[in-house]
């Protein structure tokens, strides 16, 4: 160290040692103790205060993870109890669709049924034109015999103590047109040939049909079964065509009806009426058991 150095460090000290006795005082050191004590007051102040603020976000973050988690456990649960619900549901339109889809089958069958119930044939219009009618099958418990009918016409079954009778009537889309196109009859009692004709005749003539000559009607267009003899009435210029026929149950009498050349009122129909007797004819079966 040089001298100019070493001067220059002793000036410092003295003036330090000079300030000395005025710091040094009661009132002095009493102030710096204050002032220390302050300084060290708003220091703990603060740093309480810093706790404080510390704490409460200690708090907050703990109650942030708490609140996270019930919530993150709430949602588990609902997630859970919606699995759950859902779970039923899904079972649910499970089998309601497995209901559905059995329903649907039953109505298939249903349908299936309906379409054996019914078909399709091909025919010849009144032009002399390929047509294609939709007919219904004709079965009726207790009689043996099946035959198909136009879908649109009429049946209507009578039955009384002497026997019963299966009629079908014509219907183009303006009501049933009378008299019967159709008709098959069963006494109920298995007597003898001549009885049951006999009975029928009475039958007829109780409806205001009498007898008259036949025209031989069936045996133009033919008629299934063993035919006997065949039966003429007439009412009103409507003809009414019968024809017994023996069958192992029975006999069984068949009526169709025609129109005289005088009835103008029905002479329109007589066509029609030819065609569906034929389809009718042609269709009929015997069912033996």
């Amino acid at each position: 160290m040089n001298k100019n150095n070493f001067d220059e460090t002793m000036e410092r000290l003295n003036k330090y040692y000079d300030k000395m006795p005025t710091q040094s005082s009661s009132a002095n050191i009493m102030a710096t103790i204050k002032k220390k004590k302050k300084r060290n007051w708003i220091w703990a102040r603060s740093y309480q205060r810093w706790q404080v603020a510390a704490l409460v976000v200690f708090m907050l973050g703990i109650g942030y993870v708490l609140g996270a988690s019930q919530f993150s456990g709430n949602e588990s649960a609902t997630q859970l109890n919606t699995q759950a619900d859902q779970a039923p549901m899904e079972s649910m339109s499970i089998m309601e669709d497995h209901e559905g889809e059995e329903a649907v089958e039953e109505n298939r069958m249903f349908e299936f049924t309906s379409e054996e119930e019914t078909k399709s044939i091909q025919i010849l219009d009144e032009e002399g034109m390929e047509d294609e009618k939709l007919v219904r099958r004709l079965e009726v418990e207790g009689l043996s015999f099946t035959t198909y009918y136009d879908n649109d016409f009429e049946l209507e079954e009578i039955t009384s103590e002497e026997g019963r009778a299966v009629q079908i009537f014509a219907n183009y889309g303006q009501g049933r047109v009378e008299p019967v196109l159709f008709e098959v009859y069963k006494f109920a009692d298995s007597n003898s040939y001549d009885q049951v004709v006999e009975a029928y005749k009475a039958r007829m003539s109780d409806s205001g049909f009498s007898e008259v000559a036949t025209t031989h009607y069936f045996e133009n267009i033919g008629v299934p079964g063993q035919v006997v003899e065949e039966f003429m009435f007439e009412k009103d210029g409507v003809n009414a065509h019968v024809v017994p026929i023996e069958h192992v149950d029975g006999y069984y009498f068949l009526r169709v009806s025609s129109f005289s050349v005088d009835n103008t009122e029905m002479i329109e129909f007589s066509e029609g009426f030819g065609r569906e007797v034929n389809i009718i004819l042609n269709e009929f079966n015997w069912i033996y058991e």
